[in-house]
C-alpha cells in the first residue's frame, strides 16, 4: 500500500497524485534544476531509452540557464513550474507564493504544471494557481535529495509502488546527483523490462 499517496488523494483529492491509465504508463519528473551538468545527463539517460520527462524548474535556475532549458524543450521534454526560489509554501504568504510562480513564468515556457516545492503549497494561493495550473504532486518519491539514503533499499522501494499512471519524482539538482546517477538508470532499465512507457504528463 502507498500511504502517503492514499492520505494526500484523500485530503487533496483536487491535486494530481497519478495518471489514471489502462497502458502501462509512468511519467518521471525532475525537480529542482535545470542544472548545466546534470540536466544534461538526464536527458541523455531517458532518451537512452526511448524516454520523454517532465521537469519542474526553479525560476532563478531557468533564468541562469537558458540554454539548459531550450534543450530540454527541443530534445522533447517538458517543463513545469517549480517557483521562483523554491520557497516553502507554508512559510510564505499567499502575495508572494502568487508572485513566485508568475516570476517563474518569465522564464520558462507555460505548460501550465506546477509542483509546490517541497510538497508544500500555500493554500491560500491554491485558487489562483489552480485557475491556471494544474497542481502536480506524485504517488512515487525516490527521495534521492537524501545524503545518507541506501539507493539499493530505495530502488527496490520505487519499484514496489511503481504502477500504471505512477508519477516518479527525481531531482536534477546536485544536492541528490550522488543518489540520482545511481537510481536513475537501475530504474529505467527495471521499466523498459516490464514493458512500461514513460512520457510527459
Amino acid at each position: 500500500m502507498n500511504f502517503w499517496y492514499t492520505i494526500g488523494k484523500s485530503f487533496f483529492s483536487n491535486y494530481t497524485w497519478r495518471r489514471p491509465s489502462r497502458d502501462k504508463v509512468v511519467y518521471l519528473t525532475f525537480d529542482d534544476g535545470p542544472h548545466p551538468e546534470i540536466t544534461p545527463w538526464v536527458m541523455d539517460q531517458l532518451e537512452s531509452v526511448g524516454a520523454r520527462g517532465t521537469f519542474f524548474a526553479v525560476g532563478e535556475n531557468a533564468e541562469r540557464y537558458p540554454g539548459v532549458i531550450e534543450g530540454l524543450i527541443s530534445r522533447g521534454h517538458q517543463v513545469g513550474n517549480h517557483t521562483h526560489r523554491h520557497v516553502k509554501g507554508w512559510k510564505t504568504s499567499a502575495e508572494n507564493y502568487n508572485e513566485e510562480v508568475s516570476e517563474c513564468y518569465k522564464h520558462i515556457l507555460n505548460t501550465g504544471l506546477f509542483r509546490p516545492p517541497y510538497g508544500q503549497i500555500n493554500f491560500k494561493a491554491v485558487p489562483q494557481i489552480s485557475s491556471k495550473n494544474e497542481i502536480i504532486m506524485w504517488d512515487v518519491l525516490t527521495k534521492d535529495y537524501l545524503p545518507r539514503l541506501n539507493t539499493r533499499l530505495a530502488q527496490r522501494r520505487i519499484r514496489r509502488l511503481t504502477t500504471r499512471g505512477s508519477i516518479i519524482v527525481f531531482h536534477d539538482s546536485e544536492k541528490a546527483k550522488k543518489n540520482l546517477i545511481v537510481l536513475l538508470p537501475k530504474y529505467l532499465d527495471f521499466l523498459v523490462k516490464n514493458g512500461y512507457k514513460m512520457e510527459i504528463l
